[in-house]
């Protein structure tokens, strides 16, 4: 196995360096063109004259924005490598296809691995396509592959054209194509590295709007805004230019931390090599020069150890963005002892890392290839010659990384700190907000208790009423029936006495039974309140007083009522307003019988404009001032313990404020206390 370098100039050239090199048609020969030519017409005429040189060869290769020869750097020019198997095979699948129709990448990671044979040790890929999704290629690839792939995206420094074309044998591809080669054969040795040196620094950044490879914001800010808050302000030019060299770097849970170059902007979103997912983290990457010197202190011990008769590397587009110079002195070492190694710089690199394949970016993936297990390429320990610039850049990077580490590690720290407290707040919020609705629930529950409590005393002094009440009708219905036994006896008893004595104990039957359907009525729960009806303010005070009547006579006190003719109506439960009525008529009887009163009168009228307001008026001498701001107090009563709870005016204030919608209000007026209930209007 070996391996030629070639800078092309013209068909002579070519054909002396064939015969030079006896490269002849018996040789198993792999052609790679690095190019950063993009005038196609003039590549498709070297593609040809290398058919034609080399008829048996296999051809690949793609574009490169930068190429190398002997150890120099160049941009616009043609270099191909030569590498011959000896005791190895090789083949060639190359597909291309319409960016309209879809990329599939399940299925174009079938047809890869129903190419891979037993003996196959790796597959070289090289594609142009930067708008499909080759990073799901080669997840996909994941599953179905386990030898390494190794390639990259075609590059170029046109930004209008970043990706221009890739190279088969037949045919160069400036459509979106794939070229694949795989190499097999028992004695073929490959080992895959690959050597990293961006790390990333500053903030972490929040991916908020993204759709696969097209990222739009982060943190709500563009990508434009979040680049120039860094590097200043930015055409569109300095900003792909600035995300070469600074990308942003993600984690992936297929690949590990890997960095996403920018390929196309829009001026609102811009087209990545790899996708972005909603939510997760990204930060601003960063070349650290150190690391990259350090990386190169290892490769002594790693040739000693690896059999190499062929030397491939794979580097990202971001090394040109300033680090060229120091890529080209840390491969002096092996330009001495290697007299051809191959190199391409790629918009995104295929390696296998960690036993797997992934999809890479600012890394160099390496590849050594050799048919000899003894063979062993010699590399000099590397003394990197920096200048003062170089020295300068390799102490900045050092400060850049361990302040970056430092605020990455203290930002992760008061995040988690502000989710402790966030968490802790969140506990705090819901216990409170659990004992404030166990406390309401318990209040509601007192409020009902005591709303019962309440009614159950008014009902027992009502049924004492009622038994004054009947008192004098079952008296009456006592004397027709008496009367009409003495009649009996004595033959005196006609047909129209006992029609007039049925009619006399009817009319006094349907007074009792209209004096139980009130207290029926007012004992009754009604509607729920959460559901409330309407009802007619003047038929309540009518219905309540019917209840009282008899206490009223029995202690010559006079009632006058104040109603109009026409009805209001409000929204609530009829029994709730005759309870609070009930309530502010016994506390004036009590006071009018206590004072002893002469002419005792209580006054209930209504007044109906924008509100109904039904005022209850008694003239027992009013409430004392001390006392008026507290009489609605639960538990505060003006009566001797064994006559009161304290609970009545309070429910009766519950009951017009939380249950009718409206306000109870009390004052004194010449002669007595006068309490105003004022409720809303019910709506038509």
């Amino acid at each position: 196995m070996k391996q030629w370098s070639f800078k092309y100039e013209n068909l002579r050239q070519l054909e002396a360096f064939a015969s030079d090199n006896r490269l002849d048609e018996r040789a198993t020969l792999l052609i790679q063109i690095t190019s950063g030519i993009l005038d196609i017409p003039r590549l498709r005429t070297i593609h040809e004259e290398l058919r034609r040189v080399f008829p048996t060869a296999l051809i690949t290769g793609m574009g490169s924005a930068l190429q190398m020869d002997g150890g120099e750097f160049f941009e616009d020019e043609t270099v191909l490598t030569f590498t011959r198997f000896d005791k190895s095979r090789i083949s060639e699948w190359s597909l291309s296809f319409d960016r309209t129709e879809g990329f599939e990448p399940e299925r174009l990671a079938d047809i890869l691995a129903s190419q891979v044979e037993e003996d196959t040790k790796g597959i070289l890929l090289y594609t142009n396509t930067v708008t499909s999704d080759i990073e799901g290629l080669i997840i996909a690839c994941q599953k179905r592959i386990e030898i390494p792939i190794f390639g990259g995206l075609a590059t170029s420094f046109d930004p209008d054209n970043p990706s221009p074309y890739v190279v088969s044998t037949g045919k160069i591809y400036d459509e979106d194509a794939i070229v694949a080669i795989f190499m097999s054969g028992k004695d073929l040795l490959l080992r895959p590295d690959c050597l990293q040196a961006w790390e990333s620094i500053g903030k972490e950044f929040t991916v908020t709007r993204a759709e696969g490879r097209k990222l739009c914001e982060v943190d709500g800010q563009s990508i434009m805004d979040v680049y120039s808050k860094y590097f200043g302000p930015l055409t569109k030019e300095r900003l792909l230019y600035l995300s070469l060299a600074h990308p942003f770097l993600r984690h992936s849970k297929e690949f590990g931390e890997v960095s996403r170059v920018l390929l196309e902007y829009d001026g609102t979103c811009g087209v990545y090599t790899g996708a972005f997912k909603e939510g997760e983290k990204v930060q601003i990457g960063f070349g650290n020069y150190k690391s990259m010197i350090d990386c190169t202190k290892t490769n002594p011990e790693i040739f000693a150890q690896t059999p190499t008769e062929v030397f491939w590397g794979f580097v990202c587009i971001s090394y040109t963005r300033g680090y060229a110079d120091l890529l080209k002195k840390s491969m002096e070492p092996y330009l001495r002892n290697l007299p051809s190694i191959f190199f391409v710089v790629t918009f995104g690199e295929f390696g296998y890392v960690d036993g797997r394949n992934s999809f890479l970016n600012n890394t160099i993936v390496r590849i050594h290839l050799s048919e000899d297990p003894e063979a062993r390429f010699v590399v000099d320990p590397i003394d990197v010659k920096l200048d003062e610039k170089d020295r300068l850049l390799e102490t900045l990077s050092t400060l850049v990384t361990s302040s970056s580490r430092e605020i990455i590690e203290l930002n992760r720290y008061l995040e988690e700190e502000v989710r402790k407290r966030t968490k802790e707040l969140a506990d705090l919020n819901a216990s409170l907000a659990k004992r404030i609705e166990q406390e309401v629930r318990k209040n509601r529950e007192k409020d009902k208790m005591l709303y019962h409590q309440s009614k159950l005393a008014a009902m027992g002094e009502m049924i004492s009423n009622i038994a004054h009440q009947w008192r004098q009708p079952l008296n009456i219905i006592a004397l027709v029936m008496q009367d009409l036994a003495i009649k009996s006896k004595m033959g005196l008893l006609s047909p129209e006495m006992i029609l007039l004595a049925e009619k006399k104990i009817n009319e006094t039957l349907k007074y009792l039974s209209d004096t139980i359907d009130d207290f029926r009525s007012f004992a009754a729960m009604g509607e729920e309140p959460a559901k409330p009806g309407r009802f007619e303010v003047g038929r309540a005070v009518r219905d309540a007083m019917r209840l009282v009547s008899v206490v009223l006579e029995d202690v010559d006190i006079r009632l006058q009522l104040d109603l109009p003719e026409r009805e209001c109506a409000v929204t609530g439960r009829a029994n709730d307003f005759k309870q609070v009525l009930l309530n502010l008529v016994y506390n004036a009887i009590d006071v009018l019988k206590d004072k002893a009163v002469k002419n005792p009168t209580i006054r209930i009228g209504i007044r109906c404009d924008k509100e109904v307001i039904v005022y209850v008026q008694d003239n027992g001498g009013g409430i004392e001032e001390g006392l008026i701001d507290k009489i609605f107090e639960p538990y505060f009563t003006t009566k001797y313990q064994a006559r009161g709870t304290g609970l009545g005016l309070y429910m009766s204030k519950m009951i017009v404020e939380k249950r009718l919608g409206g306000e109870i209000v009390a004052r004194n007026r010449l002669d007595g206390a006068c309490f105003e209930i004022k409720l809303p209007l019910a709506a038509y």
